[in-house]
């Protein structure tokens, strides 16, 4: 018995070791959050010609995974269900080339290895593609188009969780379209995608959002772009 008792013990202790040793070999992913401003390289998509002849646009969201040497692994393209749910049958194909446009141009994005302890690890995280189908307001087309603008700011405030977003559990990305002045101010801010109860915040945060000057030919000129803010629940906003 005192045998048996010792192989079972062996077993028990090569067992655990087996599985430490698979758990330490697994790729570690860490979430990045928003991947935008922390490219080196963010190809812009190709803007499909069914969805613009049909004035269809919007942001695009595209989950993405890197691995440790900073190419993308994987990428999908996510619907909003609210806003596909609303929009016309006819308007889907249009949307879903949106989409495909956007993981195409995901997968060529390039970023630098993430190191964690001194490691290579993946990670994973989502980029942001804003497909503008019309001219915009009178500010924006005297505005030069500055894409997504997180990256860029010298002051990016946090938007507060509303509390009746906080009460029926909405989280998810808001997509803020604002125009930044010759001074660097936001003077514009519009949401144009992300949840209804979500929007008012964002809107709030961007217009507090600084930038410094763009110049045009040594003259500052105005930009035109998005700020985005995911808000996901007991987390703060990013």
């Amino acid at each position: 018995m005192r045998y048996a008792g010792s192989i079972i013990s062996v077993a028990i202790i090569v067992a655990g070791c087996a599985v430490l040793t698979l758990a330490q070999e697994s790729p570690r992913i860490v979430n990045g959050g928003v991947l935008n401003g922390k490219a080196i390289s963010l190809p812009k998509p190709q803007y499909p010609a069914d969805a613009k002849s049909a004035g269809i646009g919007g942001m695009v969201r595209v989950e993405v995974i890197i691995d440790e040497n900073g190419n993308i692994e994987s990428a999908k393209a996510q619907k909003e269900e609210t806003a596909d749910a609303e929009a016309p049958v006819e308007n889907a194909d249009a949307k879903a080339s949106l989409r495909d446009a956007a993981e195409q141009a995901a997968m060529k994005a390039r970023y630098s290895p993430t190191l964690l302890s001194g490691q290579p690890v993946k990670v994973r995280g989502v980029i942001t593609y804003n497909f503008v189908a019309d001219m915009g307001s009178e500010d924006e087309t005297k505005a030069i188009n500055g894409g997504i603008l997180n990256g860029k700011a010298i002051l990016l405030p946090d938007p507060g969780y509303p509390p009746a977003a906080l009460a029926v559990k909405a989280e998810g990305i808001v997509a803020v379209r604002v125009t930044i002045d010759e001074n660097g101010d936001v003077v514009s801010a519009k949401a144009v995608s992300g949840h209804p109860l979500l929007q008012s915040a964002a809107v709030s945060a961007a217009r507090e959002a600084k930038f410094s000057p763009t110049l045009l030919n040594g003259s500052p000129v105005r930009v035109s772009g998005v700020i985005t803010y995911n808000f996901v629940r007991d987390k703060t906003p990013q």
